[in-house]
């Protein structure tokens, strides 16, 4: 049975992590009610990444999240691995009894676990992770009440902040390509312009537009058209590092952000690009080879323009110029 303070604090806990979405604060919370009502050496929380149905570590306190954090858990590997996959809590008193204790983390840090506490982090019946309590200072009673609790909430402070997050990447990306979309390209154009000026840190714009696309569209259907548009998005995510990215403008209209690069540097990855697509025989996994080509206009802050929207159509001017003399080639401001 709950303590009144164990209680007082479930509920405090309760209320500061559901209205929490900054992913640092909510999940240094989560692990600091821990450390207050469980004293022990280490506490961790695991997260699971759907998509690799592995756990890895989200947040420790007590261990150096650096030697862990390349660490991965399947489902059912470990203590951690067998309660995210049961979706049970487990008390180990003594992990050298233990035939599936994972050693990996104490080679790594050289760390001794003795025992550990382990709860899930359940969602709709769904496994989000798994909190670690390792070697607590007292075993005495049962500690599994009080963290299941903390884990309850938790699983829902996690979910939320999942959602939220889902739910900002919709609205700054492109349905069709993924690519980011107008409304990041204008705010993100911005905050360069400001630090530019700052830290006199040029950057540079690529307008391309694919050539004749309406021909692929009439050739080949409006589906494979807006598959060719994927396609060439790929192509341009493959050319970029961040911190440069492509936008969807609109159509067959994309532009490339380039951080940090000055004029002659946009000529040459607008170059690259251009080859890349070249190269590239689009639509080949729906039993066509399309060779798509493009117009490609530059323009670099703060020699060309000081503002973003002159900056842009600076470019957009050179791409169509481009179109009026040949296609297929690379202009700048």
């Amino acid at each position: 049975m709950l303590t009144r303070r164990e209680l007082l604090s479930c509920m405090e806990l309760g209320k500061a992590l559901t209205s929490e979405l900054h992913s640092e604060r909510l999940f240094g919370n989560i692990l600091q009610k821990v450390s207050d009502l469980l004293p022990a050496e280490n506490w961790s929380l695991l997260l699971l990444n759907e998509e690799t149905g592995e756990l890895r570590f989200e947040l420790s306190v007590g261990l150096n999240l650096e030697q862990v954090k390349d660490v991965r858990l399947r489902m059912g590997q470990g203590i951690a691995g067998k309660v995210a996959l049961a979706q049970c809590p487990m008390v180990v008193r003594d992990v050298q009894k233990c035939d599936f204790f994972a050693k990996q983390v104490d080679q790594l840090t050289g760390f001794v676990t003795k025992s550990i506490v382990c709860v899930p982090l359940i969602f709709g019946g769904k496994t989000l992770g798994v909190i670690e309590v390792v070697n607590p200072r007292s075993l005495k009673g049962n500690p599994l009440p009080l963290l299941s609790i903390i884990a309850d909430y938790a699983a829902i402070a996690v979910e939320n902040m999942r959602r939220y997050r889902e739910s900002h990447e919709l609205a700054i990306h492109d349905d069709l390509t993924g690519l980011y979309n107008t409304r990041y390209l204008y705010r993100v154009l911005s905050d360069l312009a400001a630090t530019a000026e700052t830290l006199r840190d040029p950057f540079s714009v690529i307008f391309l537009d694919i050539d004749d696309f309406k021909h692929v569209v009439d050739t080949y259907g409006h589906l494979k058209g807006s598959q060719a548009l994927q396609e060439v998005a790929r192509t341009l995510r493959e050319c970029l590092t961040e911190p440069a990215f492509g936008v969807a403008y609109g159509g067959d209209e994309f532009v490339a952000v380039l951080q940090g690069f000055n004029k002659s540097q946009a000529i040459h990855k607008a170059e690259e690009i251009r080859a890349r697509m070249k190269q590239t025989a689009y639509l080949a996994n729906h039993g066509q080879s399309v060779n798509l080509r493009a117009s490609f206009g530059i323009a670099t802050y703060p020699d060309d323009a000081t503002d973003v929207t002159t900056l842009l159509a600076l470019a957009d001017r050179a791409m169509f110029q481009i179109k009026g003399k040949g296609k297929d080639a690379v202009q700048s401001a």
